[in-house]
């Protein structure tokens, strides 16, 4: 039977056979996903950025098949193993890639904080991930340290895709393992591939990144981002101890990647208008706890209800109606005709212009005191509390300028771009905090803060 094509605009014809298509693609859960934006709230500052979380899907699936075949060519990498075991460890690879953010909530990372994270392992326990890892003498460590949607996303692989999966013959243990960086044929013994496989899907140079990065900067029109992409893919290579690395073939490439991870962070990501959107889009979400007093998402809406970015919008719209002079509905009204306030600086140029102080120490200020000086400078304004935010980037654990790491291969040996002194000199600026303040009194609220600031300094001294 002909594969399925699916026309991507980021790589192209993205291809996969029937039983994929059957087990995987189709499944109700695998298509909640088209209703989950990738970006949650950004297409209120790039409309374009509309893309989600199930073309990303298919864009990862697509890069993590294209490096693997890739691989199988290299003699190094097959002449150890049977074309049939390679055909094994692909076909895993390729539906943990396709599911690995299957368990994402609605609005991304702004709902996955409301998910009961010690429910889900409980839950992943019960149906036997623990023990498997386990028994693979990893420990449950992969499961404590998980993030709320890989530990969802592994509940939803054992609950709705493991009949599909056993079908084609792939464990669906071993597909979760993946999707929180491990290959439990691996752990147990087994070939060395296995591993490579994994860190295909999860490692400093994963494909996950990879497609992201590149779809992020197309579909939002961003056009921050000058990188070949198919000359990266084409220099993975691998070793038996060293892992997946790339070859020193894309050592003219590997700065553009470097930059443009950085670029599309602060430029789309960190823009000053998306970080409002995305804080904005949260305590809305804040607000409806607080209304229903329940969570307005949970993993069983989620397995049971498919909720997705439609229908918490839904709920927003119902409720801002039904309490009208609610803070919920007066930030929803702002959220929809997109009435944003005025930040006291836009980027660091500015932030460096009008502060007059050590920029870090004062960052490190902010953010550490954002409630009460969001309290404070709101009284001392004269406005209501929710009119004035102290805020980062929406993502704040993501650390771009974080990238040494990323092994380069070569003379069959393995180093970091850092030790082989690829990463130069650069001196990527960590993130700034915004301040929202109402229009007109931006220099006053710059000007309150920088006194406190330096008050709360002198006292300290």
């Amino acid at each position: 039977m002909p594969a399925t094509q699916i026309k991507d605009p980021v790589h192209g014809y993205v291809e996969l056979d029937q039983p994929l298509v059957d087990n995987v693609l189709d499944n109700r859960a695998f298509q909640r996903l088209r209703h989950v934006r990738q970006l949650s709230a950004t297409y209120l500052v790039y409309p374009g950025a509309n893309h989600t979380r199930f073309e990303h899907s298919l864009g990862v699936y697509h890069l993590a098949r294209t490096v693997f075949e890739n691989l199988r060519e290299q003699s190094y990498f097959y002449r150890d193993a049977t074309t049939e075991e390679l055909d094994d460890i692909q076909r895993t690879l390729e539906c943990a890639a396709l599911l690995h953010d299957v368990g994402h909530p609605p609005f991304s990372h702004l709902g996955e904080r409301f998910i009961d994270t010690d429910d889900l392992q409980d839950r992943l326990a019960d149906r036997g991930l623990r023990e498997a890892f386990d028994d693979a003498g990893v420990g449950d460590a992969p499961i404590r340290e998980a993030s709320a949607h890989e530990l969802l996303g592994c509940l939803i692989v054992l609950e709705e895709f493991a009949d599909g999966l056993h079908e084609m013959g792939v464990d669906p243990h071993d597909v979760c393992a993946h999707i929180l960086g491990y290959s439990l044929e691996y752990e147990r013994g087994g070939r060395w591939q296995h591993g490579v496989a994994a860190q295909i899907l999860h490692s400093p140079i994963d494909v996950d990144r990879l497609d992201y990065i590149t779809r992020d900067n197309q579909m939002t029109g961003a056009d921050v981002l000058s990188f070949d992409t198919d000359r990266m893919v084409g220099s993975y290579t691998a070793h038996p101890e060293e892992g997946l690395a790339l070859s020193d073939k894309a050592l003219s490439t590997i700065g553009n990647y470097l930059e443009g991870r950085i670029a599309v962070y602060m430029w789309v990501t960190q823009h000053h208008k998306s970080v409002y959107a995305h804080v904005l889009l949260s305590e809305l979400l804040d607000e409806l706890a607080a209304l229903a007093e329940e969570p307005p998402v949970t993993a069983d809406r989620i397995l049971d209800d498919e909720i997705d970015d439609n229908t918490l919008m839904e709920r927003l719209r119902v409720a801002a109606s039904e309490h009208p002079d609610s803070t919920l509905a007066a930030l929803y009204d702002r959220f929809r005709a997109r009435r944003f306030p005025e930040t006291c600086w836009k980027h660091r140029i500015a932030y460096a212009d009008r502060v007059d102080a050590d920029l870090d120490a004062f960052s490190d200020w902010l953010v550490a005191h954002a409630d009460r000086l969001e309290t404070d400078l709101a009284a001392e304004l004269g406005v209501p509390d929710h009119e004035v935010w102290v805020e980062q980037s929406y993502v704040p654990e993501y650390e771009p300028q974080d990238l040494e790491d990323i092994p380069i291969a070569y003379g069959g040996t393995t180093r970091s771009v850092g030790d082989w002194g690829l990463y130069g000199e650069r001196a990527f600026d960590r993130p700034i905090p915004f301040v929202y303040v109402p229009h007109g009194v931006e220099k006053e609220a710059t000007g309150t803060l920088v006194d406190w600031f330096h008050a709360e300094k002198y006292d300290q001294a």
